[in-house]
This record gives C-alpha cells, sequence and structure tokens, in this order.
C-alpha cells in the first residue's frame, strides 16, 4: 500500500511540470484565489503590471487592433499575472511574486526581485497555506506554529535541517524548493 502511494506521489510529482506547461494561467487580473485556480482573469488581457505612476494596477485588454489600459485599485484584487507568465498576489498592502502554489504556497518579495532589472537585495521568502492563507516569513519558526497541530511529520523534518541548509533553496531539477520538498515527503509518509 505505501509502495503504491509513492508510486502514484512520484508520478504526480513528475507530471506537475508538464501539466504547468500544457495549461498556463492567463494573464489578467484576479479578483479571486478561486478565480486564480480556475484560471479565469476579469478582466482577462494580453499583460498586466504594477504599480503605474498612480500606484495602480495595470490590464492591458486587447479591443480589436488597439489595446485598452484598465485600472484598478489593488486592493480590489487578490492579484495578478503578467504577459511573462509570472503571478503575484496582493496581501495586506503588499506585492509577492507566487513562486510555488500548492497546500503550502511560496513566495518572494517584489522587491528583491526587482521586476525585469537586476535583484535590489536578495529576495525575502514567505509562505502561506493555500492561495488564500496568511502570508508569513519563511522561517522554521513560523512554519512550526502553522503546522505543529496539523503536520507533525513536517514539524519534525523542519528540525533535521542543518545550519547550511535553507528553506528557500531551489532544486532545479525536480523544481521545488527544499521547504516544498520536505512538505511532499512528510505528506507521503
Amino acid at each position: 500500500m505505501k509502495a503504491a502511494r509513492f508510486f502514484f506521489s512520484l508520478l504526480l510529482l513528475l507530471a506537475r511540470p508538464a501539466l504547468a506547461q500544457l495549461h498556463p494561467i492567463p494573464p489578467g487580473a484576479y479578483r479571486t484565489a478561486e478565480a486564480y485556480h480556475r484560471r479565469l482573469p476579469q478582466p482577462a488581457g494580453t499583460n498586466a503590471f504594477y504599480p503605474d505612476k498612480r500606484g495602480l494596477l495595470v490590464v492591458e485588454v486587447q479591443q480589436g487592433a488597439s489595446t485598452q489600459k484598465v485600472r484598478m485599485a489593488p486592493d480590489s484584487v487578490w492579484g495578478y499575472v503578467s504577459g511573462k507568465g509570472r503571478t503575484f498576489r496582493f496581501f495586506r498592502g503588499e506585492e509577492y511574486q507566487l513562486l510555488y502554489a500548492d497546500t503550502l504556497c511560496v513566495y518572494a518579495d517584489t522587491i528583491g526581485l526587482a521586476k525585469g532589472a537586476q535583484p535590489l537585495s536578495a529576495p525575502r521568502y514567505f509562505f502561506s497555506r493555500g492561495l488564500k492563507g496568511l502570508v508569513f516569513p519563511l522561517t522554521v519558526h513560523y512554519l512550526r506554529e502553522m503546522y505543529e497541530a496539523s503536520n507533525p511529520t513536517f514539524v519534525a523534518a523542519l528540525g533535521q535541517l542543518r545550519f547550511d541548509q535553507s528553506l528557500s533553496d531551489f532544486d532545479r531539477k525536480t523544481g521545488l524548493y527544499r521547504v516544498t520538498t520536505l512538505y511532499r515527503q512528510a505528506a507521503v509518509h
């Protein structure tokens, strides 16, 4: 039984990058996490960016041969997807780039990433429980607080981290961050 669950989990892990490429998330503004999950932007566009000179989210909507810019207050939407396929979430007046979406989501601050330019500083990483959860700094302390009661196997795995390992280490082979790898391994056990 455990072997079958392991192989099923492994198949899902391997198939996830391929599935993500087959069904890209369309650019535009997403009013809710459910709309993002269902890939239903409102409005849909060819590109979206934030902020404009007035501090608004701009969605470029194609109308015939011309492009119209629809401006929206960032507090009126869950987030947006740019024309390059990058997802950004607004939470309590801050913008976070969504790096990994699952029941444990991983984000980076946009200040450290400096969209389209050289990074201004090393990015800071954050997490949430699902796409609607509160956003917390990605630290062992906060992960323990959030998962101590619901996922003790995951919390135990966090205690096994060596001092030279970071929760935000990215494995290019698997496409996962260390924290998501630990979280998935805890779900299999």
